[in-house]
């Protein structure tokens, strides 16, 4: 047998802080009243730690079926740490268990909760369960609605993390494109939103307390200061398109309050007329409101400050509906304690279906039908958009290179993106990588493998240290049976990532496919000890134990890798060959 053919938020803690910024506490001796009355909104409570007042999901014999995986869940405490558990039955007996400590929270409550837990070596996971306040419930996780689900595999990237927390002292050139496949967070991160993500970095005003050493987003000009909420509220959807690309060389975490947000990163949305106008998303409040016919004739002046005080709940708005509607010809008595019941309707959101947000279209009549009944999650197929993907912020022009990207990025557009891209690079050749890389990703994906290799190699001449390109520029080579070069690729990206398992399994597999097991199983336990959750690196190292006639160790590692993920075919067709006799 050929070896293929087996491989088959309450005060945010003392942390480290990013250069340039503080501890958030620092802010508090100056600012204590509205301190303390921003940690109870909910971006203030974004983000916690568990054993949290905040955390009001019902842990008392919790349990969950889910029917289009036929998994079970329990959630429960065991000498006060949460735990999430997953399992199934076959014949009354419990099969596939795993379970998971809750070590850190992301959801203020006020909608929904959702659990991660971190590894020794600092990556985080999505947990599959998550809690829904409205509905007073347990559910599965958003996006994991679906017989096949990411279990408790999808891991935690600076992207997630961006919007969700303050940010977290990585350093910018481990957070950027091209290394966010395998993240690896400090241990001990921020808790929740804090005042610099809205003020700048605080450490030159805590030190002179003068105003002019921060940014006040309310003094900005009222596009600056929209801007500073659109960071992370304006997501045209959710779904791929792609919604948005940071500019070249930007790492995740570098914009800062006051600069253009253009500058920073470009936004794309549907064509019109593609049938996606009408979408209602979770995270669409600044981009529903730049729709709105209000905001559109106050001369784009109307922010999210003209109606929210950011350092309180919300509460209600008609005082600012008043401030130009005065009066309202042929309105059949209004009542003006809530405006927004009738022109910002709470609706139920297409992606995250088990909640329901205000929309900030503001607009003379409601939606027609039944804005909070049930929905279901949209299938990978529904989601997938085939069409023109168009810019829609900043208002100028991004350039052609972007905007062919954003055509291949999500395979919307492939063959047009493809040709407009390829011209764009003639013309302007970039010394950025990330347009190379995007480019190689789109010619692959069209069969133009040759192609893709000098993209690829365009990618890596630009910047050294750009795993990703490494990493699928092996892949490639690989495939084409050079099997030294794609081994050379591939450490090259563990030059920069060494704990990216998903790598070591690549030249593992390159390697025993070369004739040299020993040095093969060597980069196979070594894919395991950089990151034991894999399920991947563990079933590639029990199919190596099994080659090597170790069945029962075989058998262990194979065990494993489907307690992590049970829908790992080649890792349950193995184990069954380990149990032969």
């Amino acid at each position: 047998m050929r070896p293929a053919a087996v491989f088959a938020a309450l005060a945010p803690l003392v942390l480290a802080a990013p250069p340039g910024y503080v501890e958030p506490l620092a802010c508090r001796p100056c600012h204590q009243q509205t301190y303390d009355r921003y940690l109870e909104t909910p971006m203030g409570r974004s983000f916690y730690l568990p054993g949290s007042k905040s955390d009001i999901a019902d842990w008392n014999n919790a349990t969950f079926h889910h029917k289009a995986s036929d998994q079970h869940f329990e959630m429960f405490r065991r000498a006060g740490d949460q735990f999430i558990r997953r399992y199934r039955l076959e014949q009354g007996h419990r099969v596939d268990v795993l379970e998971r400590r809750v070590t850190h929270i992301m959801g203020s409550g006020e909608r929904a909760i959702s659990y991660l837990h971190q590894t020794p070596e600092g990556r985080l996971f999505e947990l599959p369960v998550s809690w829904y306040s409205q509905e007073k419930a347990w559910g599965m996780s958003p996006g994991y609605d679906r017989a096949n689900h990411a279990g408790f595999t999808r891991q935690v990237n600076h992207k997630c993390m961006f919007c969700h927390n303050a940010y977290p002292d990585v350093p910018s050139e481990k957070a950027r494109s091209g290394w966010d496949a395998d993240v690896l967070f400090p241990q001990k991160l921020p808790l929740g939103i804090d005042c610099q993500r809205c003020h700048g970095p605080g450490a030159r005003h805590a030190a002179s307390r003068l105003p002019a050493d921060i940014v006040n987003p309310a003094k900005l000009s009222p596009e600056r200061s929209l801007e500073v909420c659109m960071q992370c509220h304006y997501e045209t959807t959710t779904f791929r398109l792609p919604d948005s690309m940071r500019r070249f060389g930007r790492s995740f975490n570098s914009y800062r309050p006051g600069e253009p947000l253009g500058s920073y990163i470009v936004h794309f949305d549907h064509a019109p007329g593609t049938g996606h106008e009408g979408k209602f998303e979770i995270v669409s409040a600044a981009y529903r409101l730049r729709q709105s016919r209000c905001f559109q004739r106050s001369g784009e002046r109307m922010t999210c400050l003209s109606c929210h005080s950011p350092h309180q709940k919300a509460g209600g708005i008609a005082p600012k509906c008043e401030s130009c509607h005065a009066t309202v010809t042929g309105h059949p008595q209004p009542d003006r304690r809530d405006c927004a019941a009738c022109h910002m309707p709470k609706r139920r959101t297409e992606d995250v279906v088990h909640v329901a947000m205000t929309d900030h279209k503001i607009a003379r009549h409601p939606p027609p039908g039944n804005l909070l009944g049930p929905r279901r999650e949209k299938t990978d197929a529904e989601q997938a958009y085939r069409g023109s993907v168009v810019q829609v912020y900043p208002p100028e022009p991004a350039g052609p290179i972007y905007l062919a990207i954003a055509q291949i990025k999500e395979k919307a557009n492939l063959e047009s993106g493809i040709r407009l891209l390829e011209a764009a690079l003639r013309r302007t050749p970039p010394q950025a990588p990330e347009p190379w890389f995007e480019l190689a990703e789109a010619l692959r994906a069209a069969g133009r493998d040759k192609d893709a290799e000098v993209a690829y190699r365009r990618a890596v001449s630009a910047d050294a240290a750009y795993p990703q390109a490494w990493n699928n520029l092996g892949n490639l080579v690989a495939a084409a049976g050079r099997r030294r070069e794609a081994a050379d690729a591939y450490r090259q990206a563990l030059a920069s990532t060494p704990w990216d398992s998903a790598v070591l399994v690549n030249l593992a597999l390159t390697t025993l496919d070369d004739g040299r097991a020993e040095e093969a199983y060597r980069t196979f336990e070594a894919a395991v000890r950089a990151d034991p959750s894999s399920a991947d690196a563990r079933a590639n190292l029990g199919a190596m134990l099994l080659l090597m006639g170790r069945k029962q160790d075989a058998g262990r590692q194979l065990e494993i890798a489907l307690a992590l993920d049970p829908n790992h075919a080649k890792a349950r067709a193995n184990l069954a060959i380990t149990q032969r006799r």
